[in-house]
């Protein structure tokens, strides 16, 4: 997820730890996700995202608080668009 809306990965597979879980394993030790990131795309992806989202200080950043940072940048665009689509 990128700001308030989806597009495709590079490459095929699990975007995080919980994604790459199948089945039972999955449903019975659940693990935190990343909201829609690919949190397992290198560093220099997720900084080219975060540039793209406008985040600040991003090169400064770890790949987790990128992560972070980027979950957080598409909450905010994604709640800007519900807003605007109920305003007349």
């Amino acid at each position: 997820k990128v700001g308030d809306h989806w597009e495709p990965k590079d490459e095929p597979g699990p975007s995080d730890d919980q994604d790459a879980k199948r089945g039972a394993d999955a449903r019975q030790h659940p693990t935190d996700t990343a909201g829609g990131v690919n949190a397992r795309a290198p560093k220099a992806h997720l900084v080219e995202v975060a540039s793209r989202l406008g985040i600040r200080r991003r090169t400064r950043m770890t790949k987790d608080e990128l992560v972070e940072a980027i979950q957080r940048a598409n909450r905010q665009a994604s709640t800007r668009a519900r807003e605007s689509e109920r305003s007349p």
